[in-house]
């Protein structure tokens, strides 16, 4: 997994996106931004993100970790500490 860089794009990108066998790009916090136009050019708008090279495996492990529910989890575990009698 490679570190967020900033990307920018001529058209909406999307935030996950196959680039290779594997290998996925994972972008978040994409902005559209507005340029006027000018003597030399029309008004346009492109895109800016941070972007991030990941591998299919590193992704799932990420989503699989930010599925846990952490409350959920410790109310279990309490449950279970008080049915032990450990409190």
């Amino acid at each position: 997994m490679k570190q967020w860089r900033e990307e920018h794009c001529s058209t909406q990108p999307s935030e996950l996106e196959v680039i290779a066998d594997g290998i996925l790009m994972q972008r978040k916090d994409i902005e559209a931004v507005e340029h006027e136009a000018t003597e030399d050019m029309a008004a346009y708008t492109d895109y800016v993100c941070q972007s991030r090279e990941i591998t299919v495996s590193e992704y799932e492990m990420l989503k699989s970790i930010e599925s846990i529910n952490t409350d959920k989890a410790i109310e279990e575990y309490t449950l279970q500490l008080m049915q032990e009698g450990a409190i």
